[in-house]
């Protein structure tokens, strides 16, 4: 190996093999080569000349501002079934081009992006143009996941500094959440819709286990475990150019109900992998389940709320049931406490208010 090159690593970070590389700001990230010892090789030789090209003074590894976008805004758009859910990431991006252009015309590749760029960008939206909190918190999630998706999937050596750099305080939610009874009517007009495609199924295991969109459209059967009565939420790759990641990073198992066990169990199998496709046994493209959702809460006579609004629910009624918190932050994925009580609306509820205090508080006496 030429003076000045690395050696091939040996080292592994946990199934994969990884080197350490120093960028022009002085930091230094590691670089993920691949699971198998021939896929880093590659990557490595691929490295090596990449660094050859720098030093003869041709195109080097790093990429451009643009360069990253273009890759990003590929790979989102292989991922929204609605064309709406793509433009509003292109319009964040845009924002942030924007905002660079006025500031920062100098910086043209992505490893220059810092900590202050992003927390710069994300007062500028707050103050300057007067977005509201959850504009400008999308807007930082999307650069974030841009990030992400480039470390991940396009093996770019960066650092994310988006992860240094906090949301800004929202209002709190409303503090809607479907009843037990409103739940129990979703799901019986659920059943009119389940010939082709078991709506039903689909919306009990949204209802009993709190999962996000995403964790559902891409749950297999490798990921229910009936012997154990438990649901895993792992990444996975979906397709050669796809991956599912986790939200937080953080795999997690949910507990199998009666119910979610009984609807799996009678599930009508058109898919190897997953386990809820539409008739033709694919996934399910981005937005088909909140508009079936929307459907039937509006035909239910109930009102109608974004599919979300299930994961509330579920965090609602377990703290009512009695679950504790600490069971409830595990199950749905939250990575501090803080978030999931935001989604625990039992306080704007009056009647389990007075209920609970009419059932557990005394003073002199023993509770009944």
């Amino acid at each position: 190996m030429s003076r000045g090159l690395p050696a091939f690593p040996k080292k592994k970070r946990g199934n994969k093999f990884v080197m350490r590389i120093t960028l022009p700001d002085g930091s230094r990230p590691w670089l993920t080569l691949g699971e198998t010892r021939e896929e880093a090789y590659f990557r490595y030789a691929d490295y090596i000349k990449q660094i050859k090209s720098q030093k003869s003074g041709q195109p080097s590894y790093r990429a451009t501002i643009n360069q990253g976008i273009e890759a990003y805004l590929e790979i989102k758009k292989s991922q929204f079934g609605s064309p709406s859910s793509y433009v509003r990431y292109c319009n964040a991006i845009d924002n942030f081009k924007e905002f660079l252009g006025k500031r920062y015309l100098s910086i043209a590749h992505l490893d220059e992006i810092q900590a202050r760029h992003i927390s710069e960008f994300m007062d500028y939206r707050l103050n300057e143009k007067g977005r509201q909190p959850a504009t400008v918190n999308h807007e930082r999630d999307t650069l974030s996941n841009m990030f992400k998706v480039l470390i991940d999937e396009k093996n770019l050596p960066l650092v994310n500094p988006v992860s240094k750099v906090g949301r800004k305080d929202e209002p709190d939610p409303d503090g809607f959440y479907y009843k037990e009874d409103e739940v129990l009517k979703i799901l019986e007009t659920a059943k009119q819709f389940s010939r082709k495609i078991d709506w039903h199924a689909i919306f009990v295991v949204f209802f009993n286990t709190g999962m996000r969109r995403n964790e559902l459209r891409y749950l297999t059967w490798e990921d229910i475990d009936f012997e154990n009565k438990v649901i895993y939420i792992r990444p996975k790759q979906i397709t050669p150019n796809q991956k599912f990641r986790v939200k937080n990073r953080k795999p997690r198992l949910i507990p199998i109900l009666p119910e979610v066990e009984e609807a799996l169990k009678n599930l009508r199998k058109r898919s190897n992998r997953w386990v809820f496709t539409n008739s033709l046994g694919k996934t399910f493209a981005n937005n088909t389940i909140t508009h079936q959702f929307r459907k039937i809460c509006k035909i239910a006579g109930l009102p109608v709320k974004k599919l979300h609004q299930t994961r509330h629910t579920w965090t609602s009624i377990a703290y009512q049931k009695g679950v504790p918190e600490s069971a409830i932050q595990a199950a749905g994925g939250w990575s501090d406490a803080k978030t999931m009580r935001r989604y625990n609306h039992c306080g704007e509820n009056r009647e389990f208010v007075i209920e609970a205090f009419k059932k557990n508080f005394s003073i002199g006496k023993e509770n009944k």
